[in-house]
């Protein structure tokens, strides 16, 4: 090989060499996109978590809410038909203890 073919050579190979190591820089900014991409959705996956959990919590508060109303008209119900009883009963006895009494 004369001096001028591997000046030739030696010239290609800069090239190459430089080519390469472009690529190589795109590469690393790539990857180092790629891993704060990454991160990120590793982020949006733990909000995302935690999001569901506060879901659940209010879903529990809402139903217990929900049912406050119902159980407050079956109290009241229940009172008033106590009372209803407890006069019938309370009159009946007055009745009956007018009549033993005469």
């Amino acid at each position: 090989m004369t001096g001028e073919e591997i000046a030739v050579s030696l010239t290609r190979h800069d090239k190459e060499i430089d080519s390469l190591c472009r690529r190589v820089a795109a590469c690393e900014g790539e990857n180092e996109n790629i891993r704060a991409i990454a991160l990120s959705v590793n982020k949006l996956a733990v909000n995302m978590e935690h999001m569901l959990a506060e879901q659940r919590e209010q879903g529990r508060r809402l139903t217990a809410l929900e049912r406050e109303p119902g159980e407050g008209f079956r109290r009241l119900k229940a009172t008033i038909m106590q009372c209803v009883v407890s006069s019938l009963l309370g009159a009946l006895l007055g009745a009956v203890m007018t009549l033993l009494l005469r």
